[in-house]
């Protein structure tokens, strides 16, 4: 004879569909509760860092891309001085 499978377990409590949406619900509540949620302080001081920075490096990139396209004319002024 062949051995019957084994049904998996259900475990306690749990009520179908709703029931499982429940729990997953009264955890989600558990471990957000358990979150180190920052200061208003501390959010301002780096979306401020945050904002500085990305207008650091649009200015930097911005100045880079203007002079090297000056360098990369004058390279072609000059070839074309020298081979034209």
């Amino acid at each position: 004879m062949e051995e019957e499978k084994e049904k998996p377990v259900r475990s306690e409590g749990s009520g179908g569909f709703l029931g499982n949406i429940r729990n997953f619900w009264h955890e989600v509540v558990l471990e957000m509760k358990k979150v180190s949620w920052p200061s208003q302080q501390e959010v301002i001081n780096t979306t401020l860092i945050c904002v500085l920075a990305i207008f650091f490096f649009a200015a930097y990139l911005f100045v880079a891309d203007i002079g090297l396209t000056y360098l990369i004319k004058g390279i072609e002024w000059v070839g074309g001085k020298v081979f034209g």
